[in-house]
């Protein structure tokens, strides 16, 4: 911890957007807390600011902005709040994710919130002039659009995201199978199709990228589509069958725990494919994917070059997974968080050089099983010819024994080239584990985390009624 003042001070900003010195800050909502989203603006306004939302089973949800305050205490006190409340409004229905505008079009475009929960809706956030709570200026949040597929009736939406090369478009995914491309200004579908066979859950754009996006969902897959061509999808990568025990097994979806001919009852033979219920795009490298199932403990990490396995599984958690995302700036780094009250961060990078190094020596062994193969059967061929050819000068002249002999050798030669080209492939084909980096205890489980996408050493979590920034 740093003494003096209580905030680093940012060039040119009032106090409005001076960062914490200390390591965790505060904020507790009246409500219980679900989704959260850190601003994407670094001006004086925007910099270390947040929406939330909350999860009541009563049609008066809420949504609110919070920002960092700058009277706000520099030492660690628990019970304090660090942030204070500048803006709220209401909907029916919980929200399952938030999001602020891309900044593609600079400061002077308009501070515009979304949420997805029984349809699509955005919000415009505007500085009102009056002085809040805190030491910090009231804004309010204005309902500029509600967006959905039908007017009678529109299925829930499970999750969005906002195009950050085309800050117009967003794409939103839905129990009814079907993800949705909406252009925001004109507030109209562009694109909707069936991505899944059943519910989805998460979609999400490829880094960037304006056309291709990738998406989960309830029959535990993840397919890749590209909207100059949506009559062609990709299957990525497929969760494997897990063991459905009853729901009081406390090991539930764990097949690790059944060891082999353990005489497990039949009813707990019964396998299924988990859904998968989020997705994270590496922000940095569109190669990789993260995801997770239904009670799963491990974040699966996809490789969209190599689909159908995962190329690396994070183990760590002792208890089902709620959220995972990348880090914004590096390609190697994630951070997840579930039912554990944990906050898991991972360096994948060792893991991921390791695995290319396999790979390129399985494709050094293959390409010599090929060439050693080729030679086995052109020898093989030379010496059951049975045909006399005349020696040419410079050439060796073998005897029909030593011919065979020599053939023999090749082919041993192939066949255990072959094998070994084998071992390398089944190599890259079990994905590494790898164990956390940093580890972080909360109170409560933690529903939601979002990392700061301008000050990438924060990010923040979502626990009970609680909302903590916490400094990596």
């Amino acid at each position: 911890m740093s003494s003096g003042s209580p905030y680093y001070s940012v060039t040119g900003m009032t106090p409005d957007a001076l960062s914490p010195r200390k390591e965790i800050c505060n904020y507790f909502s009246a409500y219980p807390v679900y989704s959260l989203a850190w601003s994407r603006r670094d001006d004086q306004n925007g910099m270390f600011r947040m929406a939330l939302s909350s999860f009541l089973e009563e049609p008066q949800n809420r949504v609110q902005v919070i920002q960092l305050s700058p009277q706000h205490d520099p030492a660690h006190t628990p019970e304090r709040p660090d942030f204070g409340l500048v803006a709220e409004t209401t909907t029916d229905y919980p929200l399952t994710k938030l999001l602020w505008q891309p900044m593609a079009g600079g400061f002077a475009q308009p501070d515009l919130l979304a949420g997805a929960g029984d349809s699509l809706r955005i919000w415009e956030c505007e500085q009102t002039g009056e002085m809040g709570e805190m030491g910090l200026h009231k804004s309010s949040l204005r309902q500029r659009a509600k967006m959905a597929t039908r007017a009678d009736y529109s299925a829930p939406v499970t999750s969005f995201d906002w195009n950050q090369i085309d800050p117009r478009l967003i794409i939103t995914s839905s129990i009814d199978t079907t993800c949705t491309v909406w252009d925001i200004e004109t507030q109209q579908a562009k694109t909707q199709l069936i991505a899944h066979d059943r519910e989805v859950f998460d979609v999400s754009f490829v880094s960037n990228s304006q056309d291709v996006f990738v998406s989960a969902g309830a029959d535990g897959s993840i397919r890749m589509f590209d909207l100059r061509a949506l009559e062609h999808s990709t299957i990525l990568y497929e969760a494997p069958a897990a063991v459905a025990p009853s729901s009081s097994d406390p090991n539930i979806g764990d097949l690790s725990y059944y060891p082999e001919n353990s005489g497990i009852p039949s009813a707990r033979l019964a396998s299924f494919t988990p859904p998968l219920l989020r997705l994270s795009c590496n922000a940095i490298d569109p190669s990789y994917i993260a995801t997770f199932a239904l009670d799963s403990h491990t974040v699966n990490i996809i490789d969209i070059r190599n689909p159908g396995s995962a190329v690396v599984n994070l183990v760590g958690h002792q208890g089902p997974i709620h959220a995972v995302s990348w880090s914004p700036t590096s390609p190697s780094q994630l951070c997840s968080a579930g039912a554990d009250s944990r906050v898991l961060v991972w360096d994948i990078h060792q893991a991921l050089a390791t695995r290319q190094h396999q790979q390129r020596q399985a494709m050094a062994a293959a390409a010599q099983a090929k060439q050693l193969s080729r030679l086995a059967t052109a020898a093989v061929g030379k010496s059951g010819g049975g045909t006399a050819v005349a020696a040419g000068f410079g050439d060796d002249v073998h005897s029909p024994k030593s011919a065979t002999s020599a053939s023999g050798i090749q082919t041993s030669n192939a066949i255990q080239a072959v094998a070994q080209a084998a071992a390398a492939q089944a190599l890259t084909l079990n994905p590494t584990n790898v164990a956390p980096s940093l580890t972080y205890a909360a109170r409560l489980p933690v529903n939601s985390l979002a990392w700061h996408n301008n000050s990438p050493e924060w990010i923040s979590i979502g626990f009970g009624n609680t909302v903590q920034t916490l400094r990596l």
